[in-house]
């Protein structure tokens, strides 16, 4: 009696051991840490452009506004193109129309600036100056996040249902 429930217990620890080793062979491959600190080519035009939702999507408003005057943030700022016109890429912070809307489509959950948001754009961007209009002795420049006051300038942390505003205005 005690030798079969050796053998049965023996018998049930092997089979555990040999289900586990094939679970865990037939474990698919795990990808390697990208380093997503580098917005401005990301893994997500994979996901772009194969339609594949991402795996962060939000969208938060972005207004400028120069000596009274609203600047266009132009549509499809973040895309590039083939030769023939076809999308060849969708940076992960990006636009789609004229509206201030910028959408921030990542694949992993990092951080995404303001900063990049201008880096994709190709725009200069800082305390002293944004696009074309730079701070003079007739000229300031103020952001508010939220309606509050921010000199987080670029390194203000996109965030989803944010509003940032700029305002270039005369001193």
């Amino acid at each position: 009696m005690q030798q079969e429930l050796a053998t049965g217990i023996a018998l049930g620890l092997l089979t555990v051991a040999v289900l586990s080793g094939v679970y865990w062979l037939n474990l698919p491959e795990s990808e390697p840490e990208d380093d997503y600190g580098d917005l401005l080519k990301s893994a997500i035009c994979i996901y772009a452009l194969q339609g594949i939702v991402s795996d962060y999507h939000y969208h938060l408003w972005l207004n400028i506004t120069a000596n009274g005057e609203r600047v266009e943030i132009p549509a499809n700022v973040g895309f590039e193109y083939n030769d023939d016109g076809s999308v060849q890429f969708i940076h992960p912070v990006h636009t789609y129309d004229n509206s201030g809307q910028v959408h921030v489509e990542t694949i992993a959950n990092t951080t995404v600036t303001l900063g990049d948001f201008f880096a994709i754009w190709e725009q200069p961007f800082s305390s002293e100056g944004v696009l074309d209009y730079t701070v003079d002795d007739s000229h300031t420049l103020r952001m508010a996040v939220g309606g509050t006051d921010s000199q987080a300038w670029a390194s203000q942390e996109l965030e989803p249902y944010l509003v940032i505003e700029i305002f270039y205005e005369a001193a």
